[in-house]
């Protein structure tokens, strides 16, 4: 039940960022090519940042303290909002140009 949950907000997070990247994307950007800069660079830095924050977590002993529901709240506030925030600034910067070599 929790795997298909899961992969089931995972699926409506994907569908729901074709829309905004849509919206935020540079002109010069191919739409696709936007969606999965945006999809990549968020995936890679909320899973970096989810592992970051449990060890931090673990490590300084706050796992059992906080309890399942104040590590979701970190996890969302301190990995999904960062993961957010790059992979948004990745979306928007210009299509690199790389010419022929002479």
């Amino acid at each position: 039940m929790d795997f298909w949950l899961a992969t089931l907000v995972a699926i409506a997070l994907l569908a729901g960022a074709v829309p905004y990247v849509a919206r935020v994307r540079h002109p010069q950007q191919r739409a696709f090519a936007a969606y999965l800069i945006f999809v990549t660079v968020f995936a890679v830095s909320a899973v970096m940042l989810f592992v970051l924050i449990g060890w931090l977590t673990d490590a300084l002993g706050l796992a059992q303290t906080i309890g399942p529901i104040g590590l979701m709240i970190l996890l969302v506030i301190f990995g999904l909002g960062p993961a957010l925030a790059i992979a948004t600034w990745q979306a928007r910067k210009p299509p690199m140009r790389v010419g022929t070599p002479d």
